[in-house]
């Protein structure tokens, strides 16, 4: 009888996959449960941004109803993007460049009253700045940036799915007990 040399490494594969699955592996991306809150309204101080405007959609592929009337208010309080040269080539040129891209947001109620946050997103990513390609480094770079907005977006619609409208109610009505 001769045995096929393949069907050992595929029962390998099969155990390795089952072995992932079993410690919680998932992969990159796939993590985020979905926004449990029903309805939402969303402030920001400049609504035309593509941060502000790619999280709508994302909320509103959750199925999450974004009216002015909602109970809570995502407020997007501020939005900022640093560029910082971390190494120098000989000729005194960012060799290698960081770009920073942070997000204040918080959660309130109808009275405006904070019941989340103020809280702090960040990312970060490094590039090589290419000195004799300056079309394909600046590209790179609104690349890099199209995904940290991405990112930033997830990381809010992550930070957001560990939240239930049972919870910021129960903030709500505490707050309001302790106001005199």
């Amino acid at each position: 009888m001769h045995l096929n040399p393949c069907r050992p490494l595929g029962y390998l594969m099969i155990a390795a996959l089952l072995l992932l699955a079993g410690c919680g592996f998932q992969l990159r991306g796939t993590g985020v449960d979905s926004v449990s809150l029903r309805e939402l309204a969303i402030a920001a101080p400049d609504p035309n941004s593509p941060t502000y405007l790619q999280l709508r959609e994302a909320l509103e592929e959750d199925n999450v109803r974004l009216t002015d009337a909602a109970e809570f208010t995502l407020q997007l309080i501020g939005e900022s993007h640093d560029r910082v040269a971390l190494s120098y080539t000989g000729r005194a040129s960012a060799a290698e460049v960081e770009i920073r891209h942070n997000l204040s947001f918080q959660i309130t109620d109808t009275r405006g009253q904070p019941l989340v946050g103020p809280e702090s997103l960040s990312v970060r990513r490094v590039y090589i700045n290419d000195r004799d390609n300056i079309v394909g480094t600046a590209e790179e770079e609104e690349l890099l940036r199209r995904e940290m907005r991405r990112d930033m977006v997830r990381q809010l619609l992550f930070r957001l799915s560990s939240l239930s409208e049972r919870e910021l109610a129960a903030r709500s009505q505490a707050l309001q007990q302790q106001a005199p």
